[in-house]
């Protein structure tokens, strides 16, 4: 849908109001030459940026820290290095100078960050928390799924990270400051380079039946290219990035060439991964039922017998994980480059499940002409992942979790037979499930593969019209193409709907999307006091997706998996979406002393998928004071800054929301034509949040301790709800704009250098955030919205006066005085639809140190999260089967559970481990669930890693480094069961506690989830 709109008449117009007032000045240059090196350790810094203020000449530190450029006395230069202080210098008579720069752990908050739309700001003039990391912290000990995103975990304050466990390439969810969509989006959005990228999750699970996970954009990013990554939590941090910053941003900026001779880098590194966790199993009693051995029974509710503990462990394999990137980078004053080559082959636990991605990357930045500067890259990636797993109640994982006890590693292996008449290889199962299929059969007879071409495209030209005003215009474009296939065998039945012949299937899915903007920059100094800093522009967002399905539903030859031999040929899933975004913005920065700065910004967007005149509007205000300059504070006190913000930001929906939708159906004659049974939403108002922010950054004792605290509040109104509707009205349901969802919470960060000398360093971090979260108002037609599809085991919904993350289901029943009710039989009375948890932590907390000794270095992460419940359909299959730990208890009898009948009488009925199990779990997929709901809580050690610099006085090499890495080592403590039966242990979360199915807004109910990794891995480091 395309806007008429005045936007870009509009712009023309600022644009020539600001062209008018130009000043241009010649000014006589000459040639000056310096070095920079780092204050504290005296070592020279290589790529120092250098800059002259309110020009177009710049240029970066060679090796040896050195740096010449064409000035003019009274040039102020400005040199910025990420990590650093950033340091001005007036230009006099002298033609050398050296230049110290402070370290960032010992720096007054006056480091430069990158910000919305790709401006850089320094820290201590922001109204709002961002959080910096290198790309040290990324990239030094890496995580197995490939998904850079993962990394962040522990390491940033408020963010929550959900990895779905679907081995490598996996999504993962990023959630900043809680869940502020019902039906929305809650995920950060990714902006590199300062364009927002496409980060799409293809497939995600909806409920807890057998689903496959797609990759996500984020996992495609390499970490080997970037530079260093800005976390803009708040929506005051992002609001000029518009509808797809509501939730945050996560800023990422990639590596570029500088001037000086060729360098050369090398990083590599192997790793081995392994489950980390297994549920603990019974040993004890084998195939049967009732305490009879049955040969042919599929669960293990037999006789005591001989075990074989480490039959699920057999099937899972210790894989190998291995990363290899060169980059070479160089160039001259007016023209730098940086070109980058990775190959990253990650292997799953699961046989056959590997990852191997490969990606070119080519950046190259010129000056034309003194005052035209260009910077144009392009990224190349293909990536292939081939035999993902099937996670759900009868999923790969699932599968192999429930065989029996008794069955050795070699018997399970024997997983098919061959046809006597076709020769065709038939399925073969320990029992007669006609849902579940031998792992292996699983593993060798079924498969989906996905490849992945994706391109990205940044170019910009920034001219610098006048000293005090440029012009930046970028365009960017991103386009992925997904190729899906999926082969099953003839005979599989965990599908449930595999045709004879066999199931073969293709998707195609194109996304791309191109932006184009054009931003204004000034910055006047008004008087003594009084500088103005701002900024101008607009951008056009063009969003599009593709995505068919071809399926052949039995094949007339058997496993011959074309579509040409398809006996039930089907076209599915066919979506179409083109949607387009107008925007026009600002922002301006009033500074008084470089101590008290006031910010402003503004933004109005148009989206095509809101109703005529497509239009919303929203507004910051923020205010920060450098208390440490402005106020006379004690000797002990090094830095001290307060701030205040106020934002709104608006959010728009998804297309084809407006108009009522029809669907076609194939059938006799020219087919069927039928009315979606949706009703549209034709008054659609765009959501709203509206952000409080305040805090304050401190440092103390000379630098050597900072503290960091925010405090926030967010509004998110005119929520998308899908409300259910009579059938008299001809629909079953509709969108509305309602409710009301209030987050607010507090971010604190500590960092410290409790040991600085010249051999010893010691710097730690502590990152700790607790958000709350209520859901003021719903609808005044309905005070319940569902999130779920499913309501097996658990359901995900959003109660009036509840909190976002709610999980319903059923639980045990108490009386008026708090006792348990039994019923005859002596099990358990269930009430259904009774809130028994919620998947959202309360607290995160984070603890990074590193310790450096002469060349050695040492540095791990211990991160933990505290509350949060999850409903285990894992833990639930293991009851039913009797392979629970758990369930060797009270094999004989012998359990009478306190609690009372109905009448109020005590229970004395006595029960048996098989029919009090098989009673809650309901065979396994339709659990009660309360008896198998977890709280999440937990500790880890995240990561170590310690590494080696060889000292290389006269080598060729500027830089040799070998570490040992680690990830995800051990647990320190995980979550108990949260309901008490009486009469048994509180059992330990089989699983892992922060893994889902998927990083939609279906969380806090798993089954079949894959366990979580270990790695052990070395790495090198090499510069030439």
């Amino acid at each position: 849908m395309k806007i008429r709109t005045s936007i870009y008449y509009s712009l023309l117009m600022v644009c020539l109001t600001m062209w008018s007032t130009f000043r241009l000045h010649a000014q006589q240059n000459r040639e000056i030459g310096g070095t920079v090196k780092d204050a504290t350790t005296g070592a020279t810094l290589t790529g120092v940026s250098v800059r002259v203020t309110g020009k177009s000449q710049a240029t970066a530190t060679d090796e040896t820290g050195r740096f010449v450029l064409q000035v003019a006395q009274g040039d102020v230069l400005v040199f910025s290095y990420l990590g650093y202080v950033m340091q001005e210098v007036s230009i006099g008579t002298s033609s050398t100078y050296t230049v110290n720069l402070q370290p960032a752990e010992s720096e007054e908050l006056g480091e430069v960050v990158v910000t919305a739309l790709g401006i850089e700001r320094q820290t201590r003039s922001l109204s709002y928390a961002t959080q910096r990391l290198s790309a040290d912290q990324l990239n030094e000990v890496r995580d197995n799924s490939g998904n850079l995103m993962n990394s962040l975990s522990g390491k940033v304050a408020g963010a929550v990270i959900t990895p779905a466990a679907t081995g490598p390439g996996g999504a993962a969810r990023i959630v900043l400051r809680g869940n502020r969509s019902i039906s929305g989006n809650n995920n950060a959005l990714i902006v590199v380079d300062g364009v927002p990228i496409d980060n799409s999750a293809n497939s995600q699970a909806n409920s807890t039946f057998n689903s496959y996970g797609g990759s996500d954009g984020a996992a495609n990013l390499n970490p080997d290219d970037i530079e260093s990554v800005n976390i803009l939590k708040g929506a005051t941090a992002a609001a000029l990035y518009g509808s797809r910053a509501a939730n945050g941003a996560i800023v990422i900026t990639t590596k570029r060439g500088k001037e000086g001779k060729l360098a050369i880098d090398y990083n590599g590194g192997v790793s081995i991964d392994q489950p980390n966790l297994l549920m603990d199993f019974q040993n004890t009693y084998g195939r049967g039922n009732g305490g009879e051995a049955g040969a042919t029974a599929g669960e293990s509710w037999g006789a005591s017998t001989t075990t074989y503990p480490d039959n699920v462990q057999s099937v899972f394999r210790t894989a190998t994980t291995v990363n290899n990137a060169i980059n070479i980078s160089g160039g001259t004053e007016n023209m730098q480059g940086y070109a980058s080559y990775t190959n990253n082959h990650n292997a799953g636990i699961l046989p056959g499940n590997e990852l191997d991605r490969n990606t070119l990357n080519l950046r190259v930045n010129n000056t034309f002409f003194s005052k035209l500067n260009t910077d144009a890259k392009i990224t190349y990636l293909n990536q292939k992942i081939s035999d993902k797993p099937r996670l759900g109640d009868t999923g790969t994982p699932m599968g192999i979790y429930i065989m029996p006890r008794d069955m050795s590693a070699s018997e399970l292996r024997d997983f098919e037979g061959t046809d006597p008449v076709t020769g065709e290889p038939t399925r073969k199962y320990w029992t007669t499930s006609s849902i579940f299929d031998n792992p292996y059969w699983d593993l060798n007879r079924t498969s989906v593969n996905e490849e992945r071409n994706r391109i990205t495209l940044l170019g910009s030209a920034t001219y610098q019209a006048t000293e005090w005003l440029r012009v930046l215009a970028r365009y960017s474009f991103d386009r992925y193409d997904d190729w899906e296939t999926g082969r099953y065998y003839n005979g599989t039945v965990s599908l449930g709907n595999v045709q004879p012949g066999g199931q073969y299937f293709e998707n195609s899915i194109v996304r791309s999307e191109r932006n184009i903007d054009v931003l204004i920059s000034g910055d006047h100094q008004l008087s003594t006091d009084f500088s103005l800093t701002y900024n101008v522009g607009g951008s056009l967002l063009n969003r599009k997706s593709r995505g068919l399905q071809n399926m052949a539903n039995g094949l007339s030859i058997p496993n011959q998996f074309n579509l040409a031999f398809a006996t039930t040929p089907a076209f599915n899933n066919v979506s179409i979406i083109d949607r387009e975004l107008q925007s026009v913005y600002g922002s301006a920065q009033v500074n008084f002393k470089d101590y008290l700065y006031l910010d402003l910004s503004a933004r109005n967007d148009w989206s095509s998928t809101l109703p005529a005149p497509h239009s919303y509007f929203y507004p910051s205000i923020g205010l920060s004071a450098v208390l440490s300059d402005a106020l006379s504070l004690p000797n002990w006190v090094s830095f001290g800054k307060v701030r205040a913000s106020y934002t709104e930001v608006g959010n728009d929906a998804a297309p084809y929301l407006l108009n009522q939708l029809y669907n076609f159906s194939l059938g006799a004659g020219q087919g069927f034509v039928s009315r979606n049974l949706t009703r549209a939403i034709n008054n659609l108002r765009p959501e709203n949040t509206q952000a409080y922010e305040v805090g304050l950054d401190w440092r103390f004792l000379n630098d050597r301790l900072g503290v960091e605290a925010t405090f926030y509040k967010t509004n998110t109104i005119n929520q998308l709800l899908f409300i259910g509707l009579p059938l008299a009205s001809g629909y079953s349901n509709q969108y509305i704009n309602a409710g009301d969802i209030e987050n607010k919470g507090v971010e604190l960060q500590l960092n410290g250098t409790p040991v600085r000398s010249e051999q010893f360093s010691w710097n730690t971090y502590i990152n700790f955030s607790h958000n709350v979260n209520k859901i003021l108002k719903l609808a005044d037609q309905s005070s319940r919205a569902d999130l779920s599809t499913s309501t097996r085991l658990a359901s995900v919904v959003a109660v009036e006066g509840g909190s976002y993350g709610d999980l319903y289901g059923y639980a045990w029943e108490k009386d008026a005085n708090g006792n348990h009710l039994v019923n005859d039989a002596g099990l358990p009375i269930v009430k259904a639809n009774t809130k028994i948890g919620n998947f959202n932590p309360d607290f995160l907390l984070g603890w990074g140190n590193t310790l450096n000794y002469g060349q050695f270095s040492l540095s791990f992460l211990i991160d933990g999260r505290v509350g949060g419940e999850m409903v285990s359909g894992t833990d639930s299959f293991l009851g039913a089967y009797g392979l629970g730990d758990y369930t060797a208890q009270y094999r004989d009898g012998g359990l009478v559970l306190p609690g009372v009948k109905a009448d109020g009488t005590p229970n004395t009925t006595a029960v048996d481990a098989q029919t009090f199990w098989t009673a809650v779990s309901q065979n396994g997929r339709d659990a009660w669930g309360e008896f198998f709901t977890y709280s999440t809580t937990n500790f880890r050690l995240r990561e170590a890693s310690l590494g080696y610099e060889f000292p290389l006085n006269g080598s060729a090499f500027k830089r040799a480094q070998v570490s040992v890495t680690g990830r995800n080592l051990f647990f320190l403590y995980r979550g108990k069961s949260t309901l008490d039966i009486p009469g048994m242990q509180r059992r330990t979360i089989p699983i892992d506690p922060e893994a889902a199915l998927g990083i939609n807004n279906y969380q806090g109910v798993e089954a079949g989830l894959l366990p979580p990794v270990r790695s052990f891995g070395l790495n090198v480091k090499l510069s030439f």
